[in-house]
């Protein structure tokens, strides 16, 4: 890798989604009916900066414009609360010898994604999905609110 390859590499860190993000996005977004999973698409799309938390218990996305967060209100869900656990996602791993199970809880804040939470061991999974041969997967949503509902 040469000198530019690595600054490169360096700058856009925290800017795009790992597998395993997009693996719990992918699952949420397979449950929600039109035209909300064209909204999520664009929400996702926009999505330029990406903070993870020590130890892989938490993933924040922004949206950000000139250094500040930008919301464009145009792509917000109807279900604006504060804080709305919209989606719960679990993922199993057969690894022989052993079974990695991994639960995942997605968030929205006023209209739009914001946070998975992770309540497992992300890195070992996130580790895992890049082995060759991939792992057996298995994965389960369940929607826990209602991103068409207003309030």
């Amino acid at each position: 890798m040469s000198l530019i390859d690595l600054l490169l590499k360096l700058l856009r860190r925290g800017t795009s989604l790992s597998s395993l993000e997009q693996l719990v996005l992918d699952a949420v977004r397979a449950r929600l009916p039109e035209p909300l999973s064209v909204r999520w698409d664009e929400q996702v799309r926009t999505i330029n900066k990406v903070q993870r938390l020590p130890d892989g218990v938490e993933v924040n996305f922004y949206r950000m414009k000139d250094g500040r967060p930008s919301l464009d209100e145009a792509l917000a869900f109807p279900n604006r609360t504060e804080e709305l656990l919209i989606a719960e996602v679990r993922i199993e791993l057969d690894l022989l010898p052993r079974h990695a199970k991994l639960s995942a809880r997605v968030w929205c804040v006023k209209g739009f994604l914001f946070s998975i939470e992770y309540a497992g061991s992300s890195k070992y999974v996130e580790e895992a999905l890049g082995m060759d041969p991939a792992p057996q997967l298995k994965i389960e949503c369940q929607l826990k609110a209602d991103l068409a509902a207003t309030g």
